[in-house]
């Protein structure tokens, strides 16, 4: 699975006029919610589907789409769940998930509020999209970076794709020689894929937030730059828990450009306490790119999940 390419999604759908004038975020690259002038309140939106795990499909479901509407400075609160069953699904399996996405929602204090289930023949596993809601005074945009902005990193990349490759291939890494007890706390971390709390804290803080999913902390940084039209230069290693550096090793797989929800990724303007984070970068006035390690980085074309999931299944 890989994301639309810019051109692609430029030609298709960020080119088309909104209509609405209180419509004022629409579709844009890098973006991670709409956002809706409601006069006393802006209403914030997002969907996202789960297409990349098995195990705990429903509480990922609800999480990484709650981590969007986050980082756009809003408190997560309605969802609308589309379920997507394989035909033959085992009754007792749906109910697993089903009940994983009451348990998330009640731990977020979102309410499911409608939505859409069904079984099909086009499918091998369970899929879920969620489209959520929530509210806020202040929306936060992934373009608002200005030059002379610090960029800072809170919690380490690569996360959830850690946590996927050991819920999911668990004996297939074995094999590969990753120990166990690396493997059990790499399951653990599910518990720190949430992002929620850290950024409803510093959101005033903040010039710009963003939620790195597909593509790694490096496809995150690449979105803020183009949505910013900014230059970022990353001249500090972005962190990574040492089990997600052994599995990544293992894999010969590299965990920057990993799904890494459960990572935050901000722009804070220079004079504001920098204690929130590490300072990874700077924002400056250039060309809209990321420079890491002396090199430009391009788009992350295919998130290295998917590329594994590939050679593992």
């Amino acid at each position: 699975m890989a994301k639309l390419s810019r051109e692609l999604m430029d030609d298709l759908i960020f080119d088309k006029e909104i209509q609405d004038e209180n419509v004022v975020m629409g579709p844009a690259y890098g973006e991670d919610a709409a956002v809706v002038d409601l006069g006393d309140f802006y209403m914030v939106a997002h969907s996202d589907p789960i297409s990349g795990a098995i195990d705990n499909i429903g509480w990922l479901a609800l999480n990484i789409a709650a981590n969007d509407i986050a980082v756009s400075g809003a408190s997560p609160r309605w969802a609308l769940l589309t379920t997507q069953f394989p035909i033959d699904h085992p009754k007792d399996e749906i109910r697993e998930v089903m009940l994983d996405l009451y348990d998330a929602s009640r731990d977020l204090d979102i309410d499911i509020v409608g939505g859409h289930s069904e079984m099909i023949e086009q499918i091998d596993h369970p899929l879920i999209t969620t489209a959520l809601l929530g509210i806020t005074k202040r929306p936060i945009y992934t373009k608002g970076s200005e030059p002379g902005d610090k960029i800072v990193q809170i919690d380490e990349a690569a996360l959830e794709g850690t946590w996927i490759l050991a819920s999911d291939f668990y004996m297939e890494l074995e094999r590969k020689g990753v120990d166990s007890k690396v493997l059990e706390e790499a399951k653990s971390l599910r518990d720190e894929i949430s992002v929620v709390d850290s950024a409803l804290k510093i959101k005033d803080k903040v010039s710009s937030m963003h939620d790195p999913t597909e593509g790694g902390v490096l496809q995150g940084l690449y979105e803020m730059a183009h949505a910013s039209e900014n230059e970022f230069i990353i001249d500090s290693t972005p962190e990574l828990k040492e089990i997600s550096v052994e599995i990544c090793d293992k894999l010969s797989l590299d965990p920057f450009r990993l799904i890494s929800s459960g990572c935050l990724l901000a722009t804070v303007p220079d004079f504001i306490d920098l204690e929130i984070g590490k300072v990874i970068g700077e924002v400056r006035d250039g060309e809209p790119s990321v420079i890491f390690e002396g090199e430009k980085i391009d788009p992350i074309e295919e998130d290295e999940l998917f590329r594994t999931i590939r050679s593992l299944s």
